[in-house]
């Protein structure tokens, strides 16, 4: 019965993005709903087998189920990434084939990426592995939705009207999408159980992926000037990683502060850290 009564409740449980902490005790609630009443069948003078099968019939459909929980543990949110990887694939195999036989331009790598970060997140949502670090996945794929699709918006420049003006709005929107689930998926969505001070772990890392998005951005920029006027690559392209880097590292750091509840610190590196990579990009200009 407990075997039984537990596939139940796994199968409605791998409908919901929760991670492994959420997953189990949800597991454990769904369990205990289910084994009371269990009980009052039997109490009411049903035989073993008959309150088994109604307990799990009166529970409802497990996919059902387990849809309505995802609904309401993260509203809207499996919709939403839905609608970005699927218009993210549009607009990738869109742009490229417009690019193509428009300028001759065939960008195989770039379609390459872009097709696999979309399906990659169009397969976490379908089908969620609970023992992931959904928040770690999760944020790393939309992070190179944002430079991959960022980048395509800049192909999407040299279109021929209105092909230019319409992809353009496109990339705009599948990009600002991103940064809002990035947001999402970081402070509201999965916040860390190792983290205490769940409200300063807000503005830490609201702070970080603020400043890791304008990083992008001017990355993105720098290394399209770069190409743009550059003859080919040089070596002293390598120094572009080093405010991403450094930015990685120093939010790893002010986590780990936090986590420690020193909280003080944190927000002092927060502060000046963005001293530091204005720093390390005018270097990185001046360097190549």
């Amino acid at each position: 019965m407990t075997e039984v009564f537990e596939r139940f409740v796994k199968g409605i449980v791998r409908q919901t993005d929760s991670n492994h902490e959420e997953s189990m005790d949800l597991n454990e609630e769904l369990l205990s709903h289910l084994h009371c009443s269990y009980e009052d069948l039997l109490n009411e003078g049903y035989s073993k087998e008959e309150a088994m099968k109604m307990a799990m019939m009166n529970f409802g459909d497990e996919k059902e189920i387990g849809k309505q929980l995802q609904q309401a543990m993260y509203p809207y949110r499996r919709g939403m990434m839905l609608i970005l990887a699927s218009a993210s694939l549009i607009f990738a195999y869109s742009v490229y084939l417009l690019d193509l036989f428009m300028n001759g331009d065939a960008h195989m790598i770039w379609l390459v990426l872009a097709v696999l970060v979309a399906t990659s997140i169009l397969t976490v949502i379908l089908h969620p592995v609970q023992s992931l670090n959904r928040r770690l996945w999760m944020n790393g794929l939309l992070i190179s939705h944002i430079f991959i699709f960022s980048y395509g918006s800049l192909m999407s420049a040299y279109l021929d009207r209105p092909y230019s003006t319409i992809s353009g709005f496109f990339s705009y929107a599948l990009v600002l999408l991103a940064i809002i689930l990035v947001y999402r998926t970081t402070i509201y969505d999965f916040p860390s159980s190792k983290q205490l001070l769940q409200k300063d772990a807000k503005w830490i890392h609201f702070i970080n992926i603020t400043m890791g998005i304008v990083l992008i951005f001017i990355t993105l920029f720098l290394l399209w000037a770069f190409l743009w006027f550059s003859e080919g690559l040089q070596a002293s392209l390598l120094l572009l990683l080093l405010p991403i880097g450094l930015w990685m590292l120093l939010y790893a750091v002010q986590m780990r502060l936090l986590a420690a509840q020193r909280k003080r610190i944190a927000y002092t590196i927060a502060i000046t850290q963005l001293l530091l990579i204005g720093v390390t990009l005018v270097i990185w200009v001046y360097g190549i």
